[in-house]
């Protein structure tokens, strides 16, 4: 059913699995919905609750959370400990905190996320739609976010925020500006030879290499290296910039920005 919104079941199944509190209780939560347009023009609807008790939490709390059990072959998400829910419940609002989302393409193409609505606020709050590897924010209480994606999984790239500043752990600790010397590993780009040097700091091996354009579209990605250093050529990019993220086998990812040319 393209580009439906189906508000009665979408407002039942929030009432029935968003907690076994009670109609009344579940009206008086603040929620904000989004709803992800996919390139095949399909729409998902995610709900996020915040409980001014802190009944609930950042993590899986049963009764507060539900499972993507029917995922669409192009979906949006909220990531919990790993898993995919179309509903989560939290503690109470706090627009310092950030809520990643995963993403997942099985075909390329152009998406959207826009903000259906938000609920029992006393006051308007700011959404943001933040991309960690851009290092971007985008305000979706006017517009929509919208972009043309590849196919594949974006887990710990996207997030919800509400404000310009706050970004996740995963982001402080992997985002750097050109010149910034990573944490994790080094990565630079040699200009005589057009290749991409990247070395561990710590020992732990490589696990994969992704390479994104200035616009987040992926260019190519190089898996399973299980190598603590590794050359690539990168003389094929017709980019003057590029947006390098490297994961090691340990879980800890690094992203740099490298001029090419």
């Amino acid at each position: 059913m393209k580009a439906t919104y189906i508000k009665s079941w979408f407002l039942l199944l929030a009432i029935t699995l968003m907690g076994y509190q009670g109609l009344h209780a579940q009206d008086e939560m603040q929620k904000l919905q989004l709803d992800f347009t996919t390139p095949n023009g399909y729409v998902r609807h995610i709900l996020l609750g915040f409980t001014p008790d802190n009944s609930a939490t950042d993590g899986y709390d049963y009764g507060y959370d539900s499972l993507n059990v029917y995922p669409f072959t192009d979906d949006l998400d909220w990531t919990i400990e790993n898993k995919r829910y179309v509903i989560q419940g939290v503690g109470a609002f706090d627009d310092t905190k950030t809520y990643p989302l995963g993403l997942y393409l099985t075909n390329s193409g152009n998406i959207k996320i826009d903000l259906a609505g938000t609920y029992n606020f006393d006051s308007s709050i700011n959404v943001f739609i933040y991309d960690a590897v851009l290092d971007t924010y985008t305000q979706i209480n006017d517009s929509d976010y919208a972009s043309y994606m590849e196919s594949g999984e974006y887990v710990d790239r996207f997030y919800v925020t509400f404000n310009n500043s706050a970004k996740s752990s995963f982001a402080k600790s992997s985002l750097s500006n050109p010149d910034e010397t990573l944490e994790h590993a080094q990565i630079n780009f040699l200009r005589n030879t057009k290749e991409l040097f990247i070395k561990t700091k710590t020992g732990n091996n490589i696990n994969a290499i992704t390479i994104y354009d200035i616009n987040g579209k992926k260019q190519f990605s190089l898996n399973n290296l299980r190598d603590s250093f590794v050359k690539t050529s990168l003389d094929h990019l017709n980019n003057s910039y590029c947006i390098v993220a490297v994961e090691t086998d340990d879980g800890k990812v690094s992203s740099k920005q490298l001029i090419i040319n």
